[in-house]
């Protein structure tokens, strides 16, 4: 019996339904504010970044403790189901580990967004150009006096 067209018409199928699927764009923005704001939830992403594979609940909490020395299973879960809701979007994922005696959940950056997250950490570790005082540029204080006369 010949099953050639039957597989042509599943590859096809599949071809088709790969390239139909679409990242759908999310808005890192509302992440910025939330990681400039707590050194915690900065420090537990950097950790999820780091290689994008699967982090278990105990390296975060490692890495959180070194910021804040209590925090705990829900705190961690807390911080990466806010970081979700603030972009509205599955931007990590989680998954309970079968092999571990207790029930800690694994997570890790969706791989579609992770490029996209190193991308706004790296741009968040620049140094931020801030003139000091008036004194850098001079005649300055008196260009703003003549504008508003």
């Amino acid at each position: 019996m010949d099953f050639s067209s039957f597989r042509d018409s599943y590859a096809h199928e599949t071809k088709q339904d790969n390239s139909s699927r679409r990242v759908q764009p999310i808005n890192l923005a509302p992440l910025k504010g939330a990681i400039e704001s707590d050194p915690v939830r900065s420090r537990v992403l950097r950790v999820l970044i780091e290689d994008g594979t699967w982090v278990t609940t105990t390296d975060l909490l490692r890495a959180a403790r070194r910021e804040r020395p209590i925090v705990g299973a829900v705190t961690i879960g807390t911080i990466l189901n806010g970081m979700n809701e603030l972009v509205a979007s599955r931007l990590i994922l989680s998954r309970t580990s079968p092999t571990s005696g207790i029930d800690w959940a694994e997570w890790r950056i969706n791989p579609d967004w992770l490029v996209p997250t190193r991308k706004l950490l790296h741009m968040m570790r620049r140094p931020k150009f801030r003139p000091s005082s008036s004194e850098e540029f001079p005649g300055r204080s008196e260009r703003l006096l003549e504008d508003s006369t």
